[in-house]
């Protein structure tokens, strides 16, 4: 008896991913449309419905206008009647999003703040904050998905070291903000939330095997190979950034010297714009001001690039894949850089495999990626990207 309900309970469940897996490729659909999409029985399909109804995973849409008959109601991804928060946490400033399980951002309910330099003034403000935009959403809150830096242990949930985030290392900050929240909680390696962002909703859609090279804060990278992501045992692989580009470089977070990341990304090159101008100034302003002119750093630039397209030259040359997509503000600093760029990497990557290689800038975010973990949990039922 008991093996016929465990039976039961997981073909319930095997129902609403297809369900909603359907809803999530083709957007709304009618339970007809959902019957002939997925296979599953019309009675099936009513009662799978009324549970992710009443789960408040779906809702109903307009009517569908039919040529006989009363007109069609459609069945979508929850967006008017719930909501789930996406938080990134950065090493200098934290943002708080919320959107439908449609991965549709809502501009106008949103927060950011500095990063605390202390981990339990981080919960702290990540729950305030939390609190606050519930509270003015109105609606019901299903989840929080969140966007990590450093190294994330999957299985523990632990983030067991972080260069540019110190005050996490040895936490489980997804658990602990479940406790104080008591909603429903995500977290995902930021290089691997991007990863499931693009694809989900960006460039990377039926794309099954690509790489994200993520250049902004640090650097890291996400390898995609046959629909999978590449974690490692732990789920610790992709930092490129702390690979030894320059035995005598600067000193970088991980405590070694002449990483990747010290010399090819935005903050590489925000410090270099920064000790030029005198002041600390974020990527936006740097950006700003080179795109304007008021402050001149070829030399900058062009030393960043070099590096940055050693980087890129090595995931092309390692993983093969189809696409690369890259993630990053400094591209915007001045036209052109991006086929500039693209030059440079030609030169080092082996010709077969750049060849086989797209690369494109990518179209999701890291606010994205954090909002994708939380509806990938809630709608599948598991953590991870792209399992």
């Amino acid at each position: 008896m008991a093996r016929s309900a465990a039976r039961g309970s997981l073909l319930r469940h095997l129902n609403e991913r297809e369900v909603l897996a359907a809803i999530q490729a083709a957007g709304p659909l009618s339970r007809a449309d959902i019957t002939r999409r997925t296979g599953i029985s019309g009675p099936t399909v009513t009662r799978t419905v009324a549970a992710l109804l009443r789960a408040r995973l779906l809702e109903e849409g307009d009517a569908r206008p039919r040529t006989l008959g009363r007109p069609g109601r459609v069945l979508r991804l929850a967006c008017k009647t719930a909501a789930v928060l996406g938080l990134v946490v950065g090493a200098r400033r934290c943002e708080l999003v919320t959107a439908g399980l449609n991965g549709e951002i809502d501009p106008e309910h949103a927060a950011s703040f500095e990063t605390p330099p202390g981990y339990a003034e981080l919960v702290r403000a990540v729950v305030r904050e939390s609190r606050l935009l519930i509270d003015r959403i109105g609606l019901a809150v299903l989840g929080l998905g969140v966007s990590m830096p450093g190294l994330l242990n999957k299985r523990e949930k632990r983030t067991l070291f972080s260069p540019n985030l110190h005050q996490t290392d040895g936490r489980r900050l997804g658990d602990d903000l479940h406790k104080n929240l008591r909603i429903e909680t995500a977290i995902l390696q930021e290089s691997h939330a991007l990863c499931l962002a693009e694809q989900n909703y960006g460039a990377a859609r039926g794309v099954a095997d690509f790489a994200m090279l993520d250049i902004s804060e640090g650097l890291g990278v996400g390898v995609v190979s046959g629909g999978r992501v590449l974690e490692g045992c732990s789920g610790l692989g992709g930092e490129l950034g702390h690979v030894t580009v320059d035995i005598h470089g600067k000193a970088c977070g991980c405590g070694n010297r002449g990483c990747l990341e010290t010399v090819a990304s935005d903050t590489a090159l925000a410090a270099a714009v920064s000790e030029r101008v005198g002041r600390r100034i974020p990527i936006e302003e740097v950006v700003e001001l080179l795109r304007s002119g008021q402050v001149w750093a070829d030399d900058e630039l062009h030393r960043i690039l070099e590096y940055l397209a050693v980087g890129m030259a090595a995931v092309v040359n390692l993983f093969n894949p189809s696409k690369l997509y890259l993630y990053g503000r400094l591209l915007d600093a001045r036209d052109g850089l991006f086929d500039e760029l693209l030059q440079r990497t030609g030169r080092r990557a082996l010709a077969p495999s750049m060849a086989d290689c797209d690369i494109i800038r990518a179209r999701g975010s890291k606010r994205l990626g954090a909002v994708a973990a939380i509806i990938h949990r809630l709608t599948t039922g598991r953590d991870g990207a792209l399992e």
